[in-house]
């Protein structure tokens, strides 16, 4: 089995690192065996962030301290509605992870281009 890192295919059983070179003997085998069997090859981790990074850096996260104190400030309720909206937007629950990416597409062109 395979997994990607950017440009460069790993080769799970023993850790190898094949770079995408045509003339890789690896490399070659690598196309081959994705060529006969695509389960052998997964695509690279994708980590996801954690609901408390999304609030503070995300466009739609909590505003700025300056922002947020003015609204306290007007008392109206625009303060409770953005923090709730912030907090619905990004629930506890995310907890952040890590998933499996999309392969590249530059591995099926590359199977139907050199074998």
């Amino acid at each position: 089995m395979y997994k990607m890192r950017g440009d460069f295919i790993v080769r799970i059983a023993d850790d190898a690192t094949i770079p995408r070179d045509e003339g890789n003997i690896d490399y070659l085998k690598f196309l081959e065996n994705v060529k006969a069997d695509s389960s052998l090859v997964e695509g690279e981790d994708v980590r996801d962030p954690a609901y408390d990074s999304l609030r503070r850096s995300a466009a739609d996260g909590y505003k700025p301290i300056e922002e947020q104190l003015d609204m306290q400030y007007k008392n109206d309720g625009s303060w409770e509605a953005h923090i709730a909206a912030v907090k619905t937007a990004y629930p506890k629950s995310n907890t952040g992870g890590t998933s499996i990416g999309a392969i590249p597409a530059w591995v099926q062109q590359d199977i139907d281009n050199l074998l």
